[in-house]
């Protein structure tokens, strides 16, 4: 598996990135679990030479340096050594390639090696969201590459449009991603709570395109005050911590939030239990369940999650959640809605949390995953 970013946007330490919770690890103890020898390729921008670890419930992770960035001035994507990857990949010669996270500006000179040098079956993986039109100009190059992936598997649905002008959409493969483990995210039985929540990275407030960033909900809990009496836990840490506990600070809200730091994965469960709303601060144009870690978990454990709109004509209630206005002011007004109708919102939830432990488990995840590879080796 390939996965050539580096952690300049997590602010994750090496050690992090070894013992934390992450979808590229629990993807290698899927393949450990069949008895097949995973490989993960990653970077982090700490480290000088080349380092081996192994981790006896998932395999082997290869943590490479980065040799330079391009274009410049991104926070995300653009890190390459492509003489060294390819050097490491030639001798160690996987059956299968999986390039997670295809608008990596590293995608297309590495799906050519992939295919034309090792001539090994090629898989990629969509991990984010629908980019807007200009932004899909900047990764162009990317894009057209994925005429040589065999199997490309995703699970925003917007991006099917994307699949069928490129002519791929025969290779598309919907996952629901990245999942949950159903032993640990489950519901019960809610009584009335006045607690919002936030599950995630704290990234610096100049974000990189598209990431989730808790800024916006300070300036909505601000606004939301004048009207509901609620409290906001965020549970995470990133380099932007810091930063967001000084707005909190500035903006009068230290009665109304607390900051949780990092909190191991079998932990999150009663923050979500607890809390009335999720927050997942992206733009989307559903919560439909497919998509975003924090949705899923959330759902699974009966709390409906809220989002942002995508286009101003997305209207306030999705399949399984809620898409809230762009405008701090505005999104105060509908969270104080949905507040204001807790048995709709929970039975949105209830709804949404059977259809999760229905598709989005570990066990279907990891099911669904062996199915799509094997299919691309034996084609």
């Amino acid at each position: 598996m390939l996965l050539l970013h580096d952690e300049r946007f997590s602010g994750w330490t090496l050690e992090d990135k070894l013992t934390r919770q992450h979808f590229s690890i629990q993807y290698m103890r899927f393949c450990r679990r069949k008895g097949w020898e995973p490989l993960l390729y990653t970077f982090h921008q700490k480290v000088k030479a080349q380092q081996v670890y192994r981790l006896n419930d998932a395999g082997a992770l290869k943590i490479f340096p980065v040799k330079f960035r391009f274009p410049p001035f991104q926070r995300f994507g653009n890190d390459h050594n492509p003489q060294l990857i390819e050097q490491e990949a030639s001798e160690d010669m996987p059956d299968l390639v999986h390039f997670h996270h295809y608008y990596l500006f590293s995608f297309p000179y590495t799906a050519a090696f992939v295919k034309e040098k090792l001539r090994r079956p090629l898989t990629v993986q969509l991990h984010g969201y629908n980019n807007s039109f200009w932004r899909k100009w900047l990764y162009l190059p990317s894009l057209l590459t994925l005429k040589k992936a065999d199997r490309i598997i995703y699970s925003y649905k917007p991006e099917e449009s994307l699949y069928r002008k490129l002519g791929v959409i025969k290779k598309a493969v919907r996952i629901p991603v990245p999942g949950v483990d159903q032993k640990i995210f489950r519901r019960r039985k809610k009584g009335e709570s006045n607690r919002l929540l936030y599950v995630g990275r704290i990234p610096k407030p100049e974000k990189a395109y598209g990431e989730e960033s808790p800024f916006i909900l300070l300036h909505l809990l601000r606004n939301l005050l004048r009207k509901k009496d609620v409290v906001l836990d965020v549970v995470g840490d990133g380099p932007g911590l810091s930063h967001c506990q000084r707005l909190a600070h500035l903006l009068q809200l230290q009665d109304h939030i607390s900051f949780h730091g990092y909190v191991p994965h079998t932990e999150l469960p009663k923050y979500y239990q607890d809390a009335a709303l999720t927050f997942s601060p992206i733009q989307v144009y559903d919560v439909d369940g497919w998509f975003d870690g924090a949705m899923q978990e959330s759902l699974a454990c009966g709390t409906p999650p809220a989002a942002f709109k995508a286009s101003p004509n997305t209207p306030l209630r999705g399949t399984y959640g809620f898409m809230l206005s762009n405008n701090a002011e505005k999104a105060a007004e509908e969270v104080s809605l949905v507040l204001g109708t807790p048995g709709d919102a929970d039975q949105m939830a209830k709804e949404g949390s059977r259809f999760v432990h229905q598709n989005c488990t570990y066990a279907r995840l990891a099911e669904k995953l062996r199915e799509t590879w094997e299919d691309a080796v034996r084609a």
